[in-house]
Formats: structure tokens, C-alpha cells, sequence
């Protein structure tokens, strides 16, 4: 009897296990070798930071063809450019597409600075005296104009060129840039704020680091290795966040005059001791975006355990503060981290958490690259059970839906070795929905745009923000195709809202699931919260912001006259094109004219027009 007691405990057991552990419905497969991507990042001999730091790639459609194309560079070989086949494959194009200089290039970012619809590419140096610009000529053919356009952000002392990102922060409708740069103990290093000049000279820039006010730091030195734009309050405006190494991480709000204050300290972010990677997302569903900065987490054999506390998860508290949630996350030890990224790999719609890292002849030895599922906001190690296995020493990372399937799968950089990509099996089980947005008064990648998705109107608390990104990751950029999981038996979605950074405000509805919208800004004179109609909403934007001073925020919604007051003027945008378009479908059957009451009182406000 023995025996059988045994199994059945045994089988007890086995159930009780099963039913505590999470299901792990989307795995990954290592598809590098089958994909026909075959190289290696570099092959010289290590000699410190120089060469320790790098390893970067950006994905994007560079051809317009509909697949998402990837980016890699190297430091003692030309950069690659591996053009998306549609069949699994990869072909190497680079020295057909401009790519033929044996440059010691790092971090990458794809975006569109001439607004011409066309993925252009920035990257930096390392070890180097200048960063380079490549604009594309639609095709996917490439020129370096860098000294040209007064992007390439000379130095006469060697730095260690980082992570660069784009973004609109002064939202005249072009893309700016702000890079990275290690530095050194000596001097500030290449971290940069490039202004884009915009309709002027666009795609030529500017270098506003100190007229902007970024330039400055806790010491003499930058050590800034990841800068992202986005807005972390809320109000409109990209704010300029930094993943920096010794206690350097910094939080920049953006002041809506050109300028940025530094907020660090008052919004208790910046505390991790050696930031590295970074990446922002609304990981809990609370509407706000939430930072996460990989770190260093000490090991028993840590000569310096004390600077090396791990990650930081900065929970965003919705009032311009944070406060960590690193423990409470269960994400604070990912070893010596680097490149890293929110993202929905098993379409349930939460979002995921994955982090590369390693470090030669460190003491940490083989570090496992995390995969981390989120739980409810509590996040569970996956990383062996859905098959990422990397233990390589893996810098730049990102996400995208190279196989465009409805899952994200991810590409990891390593450090002197071959990259891996890791395709997302199982992942659309679950319903999806990917959203590109393409700017016409907005800068026409959309970066910036804020979308929430509300797949049911009549569910409080299913909404899901996204905010489009132009990087970076660490050295590392994903395509900025919104995923969103729908999780299962979705349909079809209710509403997307798009807050363009123009200000518009646009709106979907009935959205299929499992499709890819292209959601193209579109802008009715009077139309203020952009859903094609010009009606009640409308003229309640105008009314709500009434007799105020706006330079930022909601409230610029009823500015369309630009002048930085709201009054008559906006008023008359609205009536003088009412009813114009085409009413959204769950309104059509009603559709109220503007109480005459209410405008004779509006009309004898013309008192209070400024100036008046």
C-alpha cells in the first residue's frame, strides 16, 4: 500500500504545484541562425569602457514595405542594415544602402526629421570625435549628413557616445534628438539637446543644451548613458528623462517655453546608484507612465556592494512625484543590467518586462536576461519557462513584431558575440491590436501621441495607454508600432483615443481586433477633440478653458487660434463650422444644436477677449 500512497501524494502534489504556477501560454524560439542574421557585434580584444559599453540596434520600416527592418551597429566593422524579406529571412543590405565605413558607431534611433514619410537614422560614437545622421531617401537608401545639418555634435575629447532618442519637445510638428554620453571624469561629454529647426531648415538642428537648461548636472561630468522624451505628467509636453551611471539619473520637466527644470530630487526619482537602461510605460493601468532603470545588484563577491542596490522601478503617482515600487514589483535584481523594455508578450493586456545584461570578466559571471510576466502589477521570472535562455553579455534590446504576426518578439544585442532574436510563439492566442500613427500636424511619426484603447465603454478600469516612443532602451530602439493585448474573445474594441502632441484629440471607433490601424491625424477647423465632427464637445472644450491664460496642458485644446488666450476667437472656430463632418456613429442620432441662450452670453463675453 506504500507505493501507492506515495504516487498519490505525489499526483496531490504535482496538481497543487501546477495550479499555483502561471501558465505560460506564449513561449520563444531562438530564430537567429534560420532568420539569416550572422554577425558578430565586434572582435577585438577588450580593452575597458571603450568597447564594454556598446552594442546597439533600432528597428523600423526603412522601405516602406510593411515589414519591420533592423539596424545594427558595430564598432570594428561597417554598421549593418538587414532589410525584413516577409519571409522569416533577413537579407544584408547595407553596402547597397549607404553603410559601407568601418565607423566605431554605438546607440541607434530611427525617425522621420524631415517629415518627408521616411524612417531616417541617428547614431552615435564611441571612442570617436562626432555622432552621424543618415537621412533616407524613401527606398531605404541612405546619406550621412551629420556635419551638414549640424547634428554630429563635435568634441575634441573622446567620449563614449550613448543612447539617443527622438522626440517633439517643443512640438512644432519635427523631431528633436537628445543623445547620450558616458563622458569621462575630465570633461562633460557629448549629451546633447538637438533642436530640430522645423519648417524653416527641416531636419536641420540646433544645439540647445544650455539654452535649454540640460546641461545641467549633479557634478562636472554626464555619465548619461539612456535619454528618452515623454510626457510623465501628463500635461502635453515631452518631458527629457536620463538613465545615467554614479547617481546621475535625472528627470527634466518641460517648461512649454524651450527650456526644461530639473525635478529629480523633488519627484523622488534618480536613485539608483549606476542607471543604465530605461524604459517608460503605464505598467499598473492607472493612465500615468511609470520608469524603469536597470541597474547593478550586488554579488556576494562585490567589492562595492554598497553602490550597487539594483534597479529602480519609479511608480508615477499621477501629482508630479514617484515613489518605488522596485520591492514591491519584484524587480529589483536583474545582475549588471542593461538594455530593457516594457512590453505585452502574452497579449493579456497588462504590460511585460524584459532586461538583458552581463559584463566582461565580471564578477557576476553568466547573466541571464530576465523576462518577467506582470501579475497584477506584481511581475513573476519566466525568463526559462517561456525560453529566453541568453546568458551572453547583452547591451542593447528591443521589441517588435518582425514576423507581423500579433506578437512582439525581441532582439537582444550582445557585447562581442553574436545577437539573438527570439520569435514570439503563442503570443497571439490572445487578441491584439497594433496602432500607426502618422502625423500631419504632429510630427509625422506620431512620436509623442498618447493612445488609450477601451476595448468596452460600459467596464470602468479596462483602459490601456500607450504614449508612441522614440526611444531609448540602452543604445537600443523598438518600432514604434502601439501593441496592444487584447486578451481573449476580443471582437473588436469600442474606442481609441489619440491625443496627438499637436494637441488634437481623434477618436476610433469599432476598431476590429487583430488588425493594424493606421491612424492618420486629421484636423477639422473648430473640430477640437478630433473625432471629424464639429459639435457639443467642441464648443464644452471652449467653455471648460473660457477666459484663460494656456500655453500647456488640456485647456490648449481650446486655443485653436493660437494666441495663447481662450476666448472669442476660439469660439468663433467652433460656430462658424457647426456641424461640419461626420458625426461619430454612437452620436449621429442626436445631435444638438448650441442653445441660443447659451450663445447670446457667450457672444457678451466679448468683454473679457485679452487686449480688449
Amino acid at each position: 500500500m506504500q507505493p501507492i500512497r506515495y504516487c498519490l501524494v505525489a499526483l496531490v502534489l504535482a496538481y497543487i504545484i501546477s495550479m499555483t504556477q502561471p501558465s505560460f501560454a506564449a513561449t520563444f524560439t531562438n530564430v537567429t541562425a534560420n532568420a539569416q542574421i550572422n554577425h558578430v557585434q565586434h572582435n577585438l580584444v577588450s580593452t575597458g569602457t571603450y568597447l564594454d559599453m556598446t552594442g546597439g540596434a533600432a528597428a523600423g520600416d526603412v522601405d516602406g514595405d510593411g515589414w519591420v527592418d533592423l539596424f545594427v551597429t558595430r564598432v570594428d566593422g561597417s554598421d549593418i542594415l538587414y532589410r525584413n524579406l516577409g519571409n522569416g529571412t533577413f537579407d544584408d543590405i547595407s553596402s547597397t544602402s549607404g553603410f559601407t565605413a568601418n565607423l566605431p558607431t554605438n546607440g541607434a534611433t530611427f525617425g522621420d526629421i524631415d517629415n518627408d514619410g521616411d524612417l531616417d537614422l541617428y547614431v552615435t560614437a564611441t571612442g570617436h570625435g562626432r555622432f552621424y545622421l543618415y537621412t533616407n531617401d524613401g527606398a531605404g537608401n541612405f546619406s550621412e549628413v551629420g556635419i551638414a545639418r549640424q547634428a554630429h555634435v563635435p568634441s575634441t575629447a573622446i567620449g563614449y557616445g550613448q543612447s539617443a532618442a527622438m522626440g517633439d519637445y517643443d512640438r512644432d510638428g519635427y523631431l528633436d534628438i537628445a543623445t547620450g554620453d558616458w563622458g569621462n571624469f575630465s570633461f562633460i561629454g557629448k549629451a546633447a539637446l538637438l533642436q530640430n529647426r522645423g519648417a524653416a531648415a527641416a531636419g536641420y538642428f540646433t544645439d540647445m543644451t544650455v539654452a535649454a537648461e540640460v546641461d545641467q548636472h549633479p557634478t562636472n561630468t554626464t555619465f548619461r548613458f539612456s535619454p528618452r522624451f515623454a510626457d510623465m505628467n501628463n500635461d502635453g509636453l515631452p518631458d527629457l528623462t536620463f538613465a545615467a551611471d554614479f547617481l546621475h539619473s535625472q528627470l527634466y520637466w518641460n517648461d512649454g517655453d524651450g527650456t526644461f527644470t530639473d525635478g529629480t530630487q523633488a519627484a523622488n526619482v534618480g536613485t539608483d546608484q549606476n542607471g543604465m537602461g530605461s524604459t517608460i510605460a503605464d505598467f499598473d493601468g492607472d493612465g500615468d507612465l511609470d520608469w524603469f532603470v536597470t541597474a547593478i545588484k550586488a554579488h556576494p563577491d562585490d567589492p562595492d556592494p554598497i553602490q550597487d542596490t539594483g534597479n529602480r522601478l519609479y511608480v508615477n503617482n499621477g501629482d508630479g512625484t514617484f515613489h518605488d515600487g522596485t520591492d514591491a514589483a519584484g524587480v529589483r535584481d536583474v545582475g549588471w543590467g542593461w538594455g530593457t523594455s516594457f512590453f505585452d508578450y502574452d497579449n493579456d493586456g497588462d504590460l511585460d518586462l524584459i532586461a538583458t545584461n552581463g559584463w566582461e570578466n565580471g564578477y557576476l559571471g553568466n547573466d541571464p536576461t530576465t523576462l518577467w510576466q506582470n501579475n497584477g502589477g506584481v511581475f513573476t521570472d519566466v525568463s526559462n519557462a517561456s525560453g529566453i535562455t541568453d546568458t551572453d553579455l547583452g547591451r542593447g534590446l528591443l521589441t517588435l513584431d518582425y514576423d507581423n504576426d500579433g506578437d512582439l518578439d525581441v532582439f537582444i544585442v550582445n557585447n562581442g558575440g553574436q545577437p539573438i532574436l527570439y520569435e514570439n510563439d503563442g503570443g497571439n492566442d490572445s487578441d491584439w491590436l497594433r496602432i500607426i500613427t502618422e502625423g500631419t500636424v504632429s510630427n509625422r511619426d506620431g512620436i509623442g501621441a498618447r493612445i488609450t484603447v477601451d476595448p468596452d465603454s460600459t467596464v470602468t478600469g479596462d483602459e490601456m495607454v500607450r504614449e508612441v516612443d522614440g526611444g531609448s532602451n540602452f543604445l537600443s530602439t523598438s518600432e514604434m508600432t502601439a501593441h496592444f493585448g487584447l486578451g481573449s474573445s476580443a471582437s473588436s474594441v469600442d474606442t481609441v483615443t489619440i491625443r496627438w502632441p499637436s494637441g488634437i484629440q481623434q477618436m476610433f471607433f469599432n476598431v476590429a481586433a487583430n488588425t493594424e490601424l493606421l491612424a492618420v491625424e486629421a484636423y477639422l477647423a473648430g473640430d477640437l477633440n478630433g473625432d471629424g465632427f464639429v459639435g457639443i464637445d467642441d464648443l464644452n472644450i471652449v467653455l471648460g478653458a473660457w477666459n484663460t491664460s494656456v500655453t500647456s496642458g488640456y485647456h490648449i485644446w481650446g486655443d485653436p487660434s493660437g494666441d495663447g488666450f481662450v476666448g472669442i476667437d476660439d469660439l468663433n472656430e467652433v460656430l462658424g463650422n457647426w456641424n461640419a463632418g461626420s458625426p461619430p456613429p454612437a452620436f449621429a442620432a442626436n445631435i444638438p444644436e448650441p442653445a441660443a441662450a447659451i450663445l447670446y452670453t457667450l457672444f457678451g463675453l466679448t468683454l473679457y477677449r485679452r487686449g480688449r
